[in-house]
Formats: C-alpha cells, sequence, structure tokens
C-alpha cells in the first residue's frame, strides 16, 4: 500500500471556484460592519468617519443589519446624526438646529437617505450641550429619537422625539438626577 502524499493539484474550474468563493467572503466580510474584526481583530476594524468632532454612538438592530448613529459637532457649528447602515449606501442624516428654525412636518431620515441633504430637527428651547443622541425603533418603519442635553438651568434632559403625525403630541420627557 502507497502511504506517499501526493500534491494538490486544482483543476481550472475548482481554482475558479476557489477564487469566486474568496472574493465573495472578502466582499461580504469588508460590508458587514463588526464582523470581519470578530474574525481579524481591531486590525480588521469597521471605520466610520464623519466631518466634525465626535459626541456619541448608538447601536439598533434592523433586520440582520446593525445600524450604528454617529453624533458630532461640524465645523459649521451644527450637531449632526449620521446612519451608517451595513452594505447600503442609502444612509440618513439629521441635522440639529436651534429651537424655532427646524421643521416639525418632516421628522423622519426617509427623505434624506434618496436626496443625500440632511433633515432639520429641532433642538429643545432650553438646550445648552448635546450630551448623545440615541435612535431606536418603535416599529419597522418607525423610529424614535432620543437626546439628552444639559440645560441652560444645568439640569440634564432627555427629550423623546416621535415621527408619526399623532405619536408627536406624546413624546415624552426624563430627567436625570444625582442621588443626595
Amino acid at each position: 500500500m502507497d502511504t506517499r502524499r501526493r500534491p494538490l493539484v486544482l483543476g481550472r474550474e475548482e481554482l475558479r471556484v476557489l477564487v469566486c468563493g474568496a472574493l465573495c467572503l472578502l466582499l461580504l466580510l469588508a460590508g458587514c460592519g463588526r464582523t470581519a474584526s470578530r474574525i481579524g481583530g481591531k486590525a480588521a476594524r469597521q471605520v466610520l468617519e464623519v466631518n466634525g468632532d465626535f459626541i456619541s454612538i448608538s447601536f439598533d438592530k434592523r433586520g440582520d443589519s446593525t445600524v450604528k448613529d454617529v453624533t458630532f459637532r461640524a465645523e459649521d457649528g451644527f450637531i449632526y446624526t449620521q446612519e451608517f447602515k451595513d452594505v447600503s449606501p442609502l444612509e440618513g442624516l439629521i441635522r440639529w438646529v436651534p429651537h424655532g428654525t427646524g421643521s416639525d412636518f418632516i421628522q423622519s431620515r426617509r427623505f434624506s437617505r434618496w436626496t443625500g441633504g440632511a433633515v432639520n430637527l429641532e433642538l429643545p428651547e432650553d438646550c445648552e450641550e448635546v450630551l448623545g443622541i440615541d435612535i431606536g425603533y418603535k416599529s419597522k418603519n418607525e423610529r424614535v429619537k432620543n437626546v439628552t442635553y444639559r440645560s441652560t438651568d444645568g439640569a440634564i434632559y432627555s427629550r423623546e422625539y416621535r415621527e408619526g403625525l399623532i405619536d408627536r403630541n406624546f413624546e415624552g420627557w426624563l430627567e436625570v438626577r444625582t442621588k443626595g
């Protein structure tokens, strides 16, 4: 019985399948958020680039994908929340504008995804400093935005922004206080 190893020889067809499979795997890993870094470590991390100073990030699941919302202060002085979705070129952008200068009618990034422009949402009237913005999902097609901020009187509040025309009349508030 012959126990010598034979060299592995791939035919043209096997080589094509192997190369195509490897390319598909690389494209999938490159476009799927943190998946590549789970395998390749920190060096294979996803990089989210914004044009300004970072404030906060929030995460939410949408189907099999994770949506990352990065909030930052841009050079124009406005605060923005930019949406990053895995494997999708259609990402929304919110510009948080001073009270009295935004639009109450459009509170969804849906329009921003298609036009490329920002949707203007108003900050609360007493907002001194934005501490963080979290965007979650009330239902499959409706988001809820929570803006946490330090007010002009020094208190920390969180205001809920809802997209539904009726729901907007029932937006909630929280106050965060130190015990004691």
